[in-house]
């Protein structure tokens, strides 16, 4: 299993040069194993992706995009995904349906006209959309996919990917309850890589009670109560530097030593 990181930034897209070791595209990754390539969330850093992907080649790719929730930091780069406007690639997407919105509906409506020059319509790549639902076990290719949902506005889904080689949660865009999440501890039990919300500082966490994020010693307290291996933080605030971020890191590692603050780009294979 191999995973690279396209975004890890939270909220908007903040490209300076305050921001260049950890990165300022939202957030985007890449799974891949046994020429599967699944891709969760579609922030700006999709468009890198996209680029990398036409490398390749610009047609026959199929792929696979699961959508944890649709605030914008996680839809946005998917106008700028280049291979979508290529007839004979496929995308194969998945969403939950939310307050009457299949994940269909929600796409169809960030690009609207009136938005974005191009239309859903007008992507000429196949687009097959599904319905996915908490608890629901997916297959793809060699991953098994399971999810649950956890306290965000509007819910978001935590994504495990299990493949042949290794197991990977992806739980951005949460906010801790007053004691750890057992749904979350369930979900992540023994994975190799959690990926964590640590959009604050414990310090800047009370200013900011029912904002959805969380700190990075609330993701160490998952980890250590699900016997996960690594803790990958991101969703870094746009307002935090790359000195900032550093010393999360810092603080982090001295509690849990295999915490690591997500760098855009950083690829690792399990």
């Amino acid at each position: 299993m191999r995973i690279k990181y396209y975004g890890v930034r939270g909220s908007i897209p903040v490209p300076s040069r305050d921001t260049v070791k950890y990165g300022g595209n939202t957030t985007c990754v890449l799974i891949e194993e046994a020429n599967t390539k699944l891709i969760i969330d579609a922030g700006t850093g999709l468009r890198n992706l996209g680029r990398d992907l036409l490398k390749q080649g610009p047609t026959g790719h199929k792929l696979h995009m699961l959508f944890s929730h649709y605030h914008w930091d996680h839809l946005q780069g998917f106008p700028f995904f280049a291979p979508g406007f290529i007839k004979g690639n496929e995308i194969n997407i998945y969403g939950e349906t939310k307050y009457n919105k299949s994940v269909q509906d929600v796409m169809k409506r960030q690009q609207e006209f009136i938005n974005f020059p191009v239309e859903l319509s007008g992507m000429m790549a196949k687009l097959n959309f599904n319905e996915i639902r908490e608890k629901e076990e997916i297959n793809i290719g060699p991953f098994k996919i399971t999810s649950v949902k956890i306290n965000h506005p509007g819910g978001m889904l935590v994504y495990r990917v299990d493949g042949k080689n290794g197991s990977f949660v992806y739980a951005t865009d949460i906010e801790h309850w007053a004691v750890p999440d057992n749904k979350l501890i369930e979900l992540a039990k023994d994975a190799d890589v959690l990926m964590y919300d640590a959009h604050f500082t414990p310090e800047e966490y009370p200013k900011y009670v029912g904002w959805g994020h969380s700190t990075y010693e609330e993701g160490i307290k998952v980890a250590q109560l699900s016997g996960v291996k690594e803790l990958h933080l991101c969703h870094h605030a746009p307002e935090h530097t790359d000195a900032d971020v550093d010393e999360i890191q810092r603080r982090a590692q001295a509690r849990f030593e295999k915490s690591y603050a997500l760098q855009e780009g950083w690829e690792i294979e399990i």
